[in-house]
């Protein structure tokens, strides 16, 4: 592929917040998931997994979970100020549930073979990887990358996991795995404004 055409494909994805009801052939689901496979990962460990959420009742179980638990964390907010900005952020925490799919990224466990050796010697502790998210991070870019070229929008979720263990329950998501992000997945109702970018020249450094 041209350069240019990449950058194309990353500089017009969007996070998109509303879908059309449209149903999505499975055949695209496999190929958004095949792209997230081939993310790199630590050693090619390859600790991901992802659930297809397609069922409205188990969609309505979600939001449930994520309401009530905004409600109970709520109600120990003494500040009303402080409350009524909580609630009125924590409101776009639902809207996943318009997408026809929605995927559920999972981290499974992944310990570095120097952590491992490293903490058997008892040796330095500054040695800290966070190997085992970047490479489910990356699998979800895949994702959303894939996703956007098949003409869908999508959007990382992780104002969900407010209500993590919740969901994880009704997802079946057991420790020692955890529940990463939600992306809702569907063909965009609106699409919003290209973001603002900060110039090239302020994010890098050369030595």
């Amino acid at each position: 592929m041209e350069w240019e055409k990449m950058l194309e494909v990353l500089k017009t994805r969007r996070s998109v917040r509303k879908f059309l009801p449209d149903p999505i052939p499975a055949n695209d689901i496999e190929h958004i998931i095949t792209a997230a496979s081939w993310a790199p990962s630590g050693t090619n460990h390859q600790n991901w997994h992802f659930i297809v959420v397609r069922s409205p009742e188990m969609k309505d179980k979600m939001v449930q979970a994520v309401k009530e638990q905004v409600e109970k964390y709520s109600l120990n907010i003494t500040s009303s100020k402080a409350r009524e900005g909580f609630l009125h952020y924590t409101n776009y925490f639902t809207f996943f549930h318009q997408a026809p799919v929605i995927i559920a990224a999972v981290k499974k466990p992944y310990d570095s073979i120097t952590q491992r050796i490293l903490r058997k010697f008892d040796l330095s502790q500054e040695f800290l990887s966070s190997t085992d998210v970047q490479g489910p991070a990356a699998a979800i870019q895949n994702l959303l990358l894939m996703a956007h070229s098949l003409g869908y929008g999508t959007c990382w979720m992780t104002g969900p996991l407010i209500a993590k263990r919740k969901l994880e329950a009704i997802l079946g998501i057991e420790d020692p795995d955890n529940l990463l992000a939600l992306i809702p997945i569907g063909k965009p109702a609106h699409l919003p404004p290209p973001p603002k970018r900060k110039e090239v020249k302020g994010i890098v450094t050369y030595c």
